[in-house]
């Protein structure tokens, strides 16, 4: 979870690859507001808009769009890019609409790093009309195949488990891990919303061979963390990477397993 200012400074310095990094965004807000379903001119809310991906599929179905992001940098460019929208940067705990201002609010890939995704949800359905629809997506947390990649980082980044294991898991609204699919539904209903839906989405990605894999993966977070190791343990981790990505490789082949649920709700 992130705070309003951390998400601010992260997605202003990522304005210009935000889409390359993350490949998926793209293809799952058109999904979401194909979920979300919105007539013609409707006025839709794209909350933690980034570069635009909700905003171009609503854009594309006839929509009235206002944008917001904690990012200055991210509307900047995404108004440049679409004049037509109306582009505010903003804190998502602090809507400056007014009641019932939209029929639509859709937020992709952002309840998940919200420090505090209720008071969110809160402010979505006070400037959501009676009858408006919210539409989230949610990444899958799922390490699948890729378990000996998590197992290397561990060792090399982890710091010291003499405390022991953590606590297990607990799927209430109250847990302060990662936000899964079944607390986000609860959080809709506890808000106030009805009729909550959820539909899950897969998104394979094939990678060639280990050096590709870890090509892909340097400008998603490996080069910073990789660069903090000294020289001859980050020889000793790029190897053991290849490696693990070999067998990988033999048994069954390179993919990339991302998932994501989209929800939908509605303002009574």
């Amino acid at each position: 979870m992130v705070s309003a200012a951390q998400a601010r400074e992260k997605y202003d310095q990522l304005v210009d690859r935000y889409e390359e990094i993350f490949f998926y965004v793209g293809t799952v807000g058109q999904r979401l507001v194909e979920f979300a379903a919105p007539a013609p001119g409707s006025r839709v809310l794209d909350v933690g808009a980034g570069r635009g991906a909700v905003t171009r599929a609503a854009l594309g179905l006839g929509c009235s769009v206002t944008a917001v992001d904690a990012s200055p940098k991210m509307i900047a460019r995404l108004v440049e890019d679409h004049p037509e929208v109306t582009g505010v940067a903003m804190d998502a705990a602090h809507l400056d609409f007014a009641d019932g201002a939209f029929d639509l609010a859709a937020a992709g890939f952002v309840v998940q790093v919200l420090d505090d995704p209720a008071a969110v949800l809160g402010e979505v359905h006070r400037v959501l009309r009676p009858g408006g629809i919210v539409a989230l997506s949610l990444e899958t947390q799922s390490v699948g195949r890729l378990g000996w990649f998590q197992d290397l980082t561990l060792e090399f980044f982890a710091p010291s488990t003499e405390a022991g294991p953590p606590p297990p898991a607990d799927d209430s609204t109250e847990q302060t891990g990662p936000l899964t699919h079944d607390r986000l539904d609860a959080l809709l209903a506890d808000t106030g919303f009805a009729d909550v839906e959820r539909l899950s989405i897969e998104m394979p990605v094939p990678i060639t061979d280990p050096p590709a894999l870890w090509d892909w993966l340097l400008p998603r977070g490996l080069a910073e963390i990789h660069g903090t190791l000294p020289e001859d343990r980050r020889a000793e981790f790029h190897t053991r990477f290849l490696a693990g990505a070999q067998t990988m490789h033999d048994d069954g082949g390179i993919t990339l397993d991302f998932a994501a649920t989209l929800h939908r709700a509605r303002r009574p």
